[in-house]
């Protein structure tokens, strides 16, 4: 297959959020959200991800693990999507292969359904290809426009959508994979000429029909995996879904939970089978519970191993720790920072 790489954007300030705070730097499930999109990329083995950023540019470049494969590019002016992107292009020079664009307000968007994406990319042998969905009423997402053979020939934002673009139920999620040679040829081409006078990278799809080029698509299944941030209420909710379907993987792997809703586990908590957990638990990092272990209530684990058949009374704290094979922790007792304690 080609290589790849990928653009991720996140130079918008979110004013909807009410913080000062970059909206990209806000914590979903104990990890930012722009960091989660950049781990899908690395996940598809990207040689590089470049990351536009903008506004409070410095928070967002802290708050990334550290990667050889990461370069950051800034856009000063909030122009639009198309000139977002357009930013990156210095930083690929040299790389010739296929880009992924992806957003970093869209932290639930999985590697295997851009996998997938890139696939369909690589298979069609189009210049473009983009994540679409379909609902009844696509409210205010772009729609998808086809000409008479069904092929795709460009992307209409709602507000410049006319009544009957409006109808169109297949819609844009804003997920992209392009050759990268044909889209900054197609940037090159976009003008401003909108509602909101904003260089759209939707622009690119028509200018590359227009050209002959094929643009594929790919109909994404679950459109919880493109649901982006906006608000703080949102965020919330999205970290609900998220954490729900941790648990609900564990509980469907031999773990016994109470009151599973009271339950938090991170997405690098590794438990084995034959776990009770009580209610009110959180098991966070690097954290390994193993066969057996009985966790009493409102139990605190945090980069720990907790060793076959050992019991936690309950309130325990566990912090960067070893718990022994079939130890008992007595109730409300902290083991913190001791990796072979007596």
């Amino acid at each position: 297959m080609n290589t790849l790489a990928a653009i991720v954007l996140a130079a918008g300030k979110g004013t909807r959020m009410k913080s000062e705070r970059a909206k990209v730097t806000f914590p979903l499930a104990d990890k930012p959200m722009v960091q989660r999109v950049i781990d899908t990329a690395l996940a598809l083995d990207c040689e590089k991800v470049a990351v536009v950023v903008g506004w409070k540019k410095d928070t967002v470049i802290s708050c990334l693990n550290e990667d050889d494969r990461l370069c950051f590019v800034e856009q000063k002016e909030q122009l639009g999507t198309g000139h977002a992107v357009q930013m990156a292009e210095d930083s690929l020079k040299g790389f010739e292969g296929d880009v992924l664009i992806l957003c970093g307000d869209v932290p639930l968007l999985s590697k295997e359904t851009v996998g997938k994406l890139y696939q369909e990319h690589h298979n069609s042998g189009a210049a473009a290809t983009v994540l679409t969905a379909v609902l009844d009423d696509a409210g205010k997402y772009g729609r998808m426009l086809r000409d008479d053979k069904g092929n795709i020939c460009g992307i209409v934002e709602y507000k410049d959508a006319s009544q009957e673009q409006r109808k169109i139920g297949e819609f844009n999620t804003g997920i992209y994979c392009f050759n990268k040679a044909r889209l900054f040829e197609a940037l090159a081409q976009i003008k401003n000429d909108n509602e909101q006078k904003e260089y759209y990278l939707t622009d690119t799809l028509s200018i590359l029909y227009q050209a002959g080029e094929r643009v594929a698509n790919l109909i994404l299944e679950d459109l919880m995996e493109v649901s982006g941030v906006n608000s703080q209420e949102q965020l919330a909710y999205l970290e609900d879904v998220y954490v729900d379907k941790i648990r609900k993987k564990w509980l469907n792997n031999g773990v016994m939970m109470h009151n599973p809703a009271t339950i938090y586990i991170g997405d690098d908590v590794i438990i084995e089978a034959d776990v009770e957990i009580g209610q009110g638990c959180v098991l966070k990092g690097k954290t390994t519970i193993s066969e057996g272990v009985e966790l009493g209530p409102n139990c605190y684990v945090e980069h720990s191993i907790i060793s076959d058949h050992s019991i936690l009374m309950g309130h325990n704290v566990v912090i960067d720790s070893y718990i022994k094979h079939r130890e008992i922790l007595d109730f409300a007792s902290k083991v913190i920072d001791e990796e072979d304690y007596d």
